[in-house]
C-alpha cells in the first residue's frame, strides 16, 4: 500500500493519520508499506518509531520512495540525498529504491546514463536496487525512455517501475509490445491503479494524477493485457496499490484501504 494514498492531504500529514492509515493498511491484509521518508517529520516522528510501529504492525516496507535530485549536476548534492535515503531504507528493511525526475526536460543521454549509473553505484553500496518511475510529464514520460537509460547505464541492480496511471497516460498511450521486450527480472514494481481512458476536460495530468485516479478495474487499463504480458515474462514484481483520489481519502483509511485492497486482488485474479 501507498500510505500517501490514505491520506487526503499527504503533504500535510499529522501523527493521527500516518497511525490510522498503518492500522487500516495492516486490517485491510496488506503485507507491506511505503510511507515517503520526508513525512514523517510532519508528523512528529523518525525512521526508528515507524520501524517499531511496522513490526507491531507485522508491516513490511519493501519499496523507498524516491530519489528525485540524481540527475543533478552538483555529485556532492545527489550524494547527500542518495545517503539519506539509503540510510532510511536500511532501517526500515526496503531493498528497492524509486529514481524519478520531474524536471520537464533532460539533458543529454550520455549525461542522463551517467548520473544514473552514479546513482546506482551509490545505491549498490547500500544493498539497494533501483527502478525507473516514468512520468508523463517530465523528462522521462513513457516506458521508452525509462528503457533507454536503463539500457544505457547498465547496472546490475537496475529495473523499472510500471505505474498503471502512468502507463495510460504516457505520450502515445500504452506500449505492450516494449513491455514484452523488456527482461522480466527487471519489472520489479508495479503500482495498481485506474483511470478514464481520456484525461477529463476540467483536468490537467498533475491534478488528476494526485487527486483523481481510479480503482484497479474501473477505468481504461487493459489489466488482461498487461498482466498477461507480466505473467508470459515470468516476472514476480511487487504488486504495489497507489490510488490517489480525494473521493475515496474522503471516506476515511481504513474504508479506502479495504476498497483498493479488494479492487486490487480483483483485478489480479
Amino acid at each position: 500500500m501507498s500510505l500517501a494514498t490514505l491520506c487526503a492531504n499527504p503533504f500535510e500529514l499529522t501523527l493521527d493519520q500516518l497511525e490510522s492509515s498503518l492500522v487500516a493498511t495492516a486490517d485491510a491484509g496488506c503485507t507491506g508499506i511505503s510511507v515517503w521518508p520526508f513525512t514523517l517529520g510532519m508528523a512528529g516522528v523518525d525512521a526508528a518509531w515507524l520501524v517499531d510501529r511496522l513490526e507491531e504492525l507485522q508491516l513490511s516496507h519493501p519499496v523507498t520512495e524516491a530519489a528525485f535530485g540524481w540527475l543533478n549536476p552538483d555529485r556532492d548534492a545527489a550524494a547527500a540525498e542518495i545517503a539519506g535515503l539509503g540510510e532510511f531504507a536500511n532501517a526500515v528493511g526496503s531493498k528497492e529504491l524509486v529514481a524519478v525526475t520531474m524536471e520537464s526536460t533532460l539533458p543529454p543521454m550520455d549525461d542522463v546514463a551517467a548520473r544514473f549509473s552514479n546513482l546506482c553505484q551509490a545505491a549498490a553500496d547500500a544493498g539497494l536496487q533501483v527502478s525507473v518511475e516514468f512520468l508523463p510529464w517530465t523528462g522521462i514520460p513513457d516506458l521508452a525512455t525509462a528503457w533507454e537509460v536503463v539500457e544505457r547505464a547498465d547496472c546490475a541492480n537496475v529495473g523499472i517501475m510500471v505505474d498503471m496511471w502512468h502507463w495510460l497516460r504516457q505520450p502515445g498511450g500504452p506500449s505492450p509490445d516494449l513491455l514484452r521486450q523488456i527482461p522480466s527480472e527487471m519489472l520489479r514494481v508495479v503500482q495498481l491503479c485506474d483511470a478514464p481512458d481520456e484525461l477529463p476536460s476540467d483536468m490537467d495530468m498533475a491534478t488528476e494524477t494526485m487527486t483523481a485516479r481510479l480503482l484497479p478495474g474501473d477505468g481504461a487499463v487493459d489489466f488482461a493485457e498487461v498482466l498477461g504480458i507480466l505473467a508470459d515474462s515470468g516476472a514476480t514484481p511487487i504488486w504495489f496499490p497507489e490510488v490517489f483520489s480525494s473521493t475515496l481519502a474522503a471516506a476515511g483509511p481504513q474504508a479506502m484501504a479495504h476498497q483498493v485492497v479488494a479492487a486490487t486482488r480483483s483485478v489480479l485474479r
